[in-house]
């Protein structure tokens, strides 16, 4: 489970169309004074492609705290959750690690490729960074111009390939490599 964090250190968080959310405020409940992003603790994840957000404000002003529970669509509409903000973060906080989130500033950014031999670097944003990530050096094929291997160790655990997938939706259990392949425990 992921630990919860000022949300000011969790943005910005960049969208597949390119929109980025920056910044994230909101008025205090009770004496109207806005609330930054630097004022909220707990959790901001990329899920499929909106950025959800459960966090508890507190309010420099006035010292009253509240529950944050919304999504921001990749057009940056925000829609409140229904469910109460404490329950969407112990959600959020238990999906599977992505690329960034431990520490976004950390996150690999895009470049092209020099050697033919080199892997492909990961885009930046939604993808697992694990400290310890070893591949096989068995392919079972190749997607694109990625190299597929047959197994991946992460963190100390063998994960076998099970699928590409497009759209970096992973199911607990699973890890998501280089944006789109899926590994999984045997």
């Amino acid at each position: 489970m992921l630990p919860k964090r000022k949300l000011d250190e969790l943005l910005p968080v960049r969208f597949r169309n390119g929109e980025q959310v920056k910044q994230f405020s909101k008025p205090c409940v009770r004496c109207g004074n806005m609330l930054q992003a630097r004022d909220m603790e707990g959790a901001a994840r990329l899920v499929e492609d909106h950025l959800a957000i459960a966090a508890t404000a507190r309010c420099p002003k006035c010292g009253d705290s509240f529950g944050i529970a919304c999504v921001v669509d990749n057009t940056k509409r925000v829609r409140r959750v229904i469910i109460p903000s404490w329950a969407f973060g112990l959600y959020l906080r238990n999906l599977p690690t992505q690329a960034g989130e431990l520490n976004p500033s950390s996150a690999p950014e895009p470049r092209m490729q020099t050697s033919a031999d080199e892997a492909p670097e990961p885009l930046p944003a939604a993808r697992i960074e694990h400290r310890n990530v070893q591949r096989a050096d068995e392919l079972v094929g190749r997607y694109g111009d990625k190299p597929i291997p047959a197994w991946v160790v992460v963190d100390g655990a063998q994960l076998n390939f099970e699928r590409v997938e497009l759209g970096d939706r992973v199911a607990p259990g699973e890890f998501l490599l280089d944006g789109c392949l899926v590994y999984r425990a045997a």
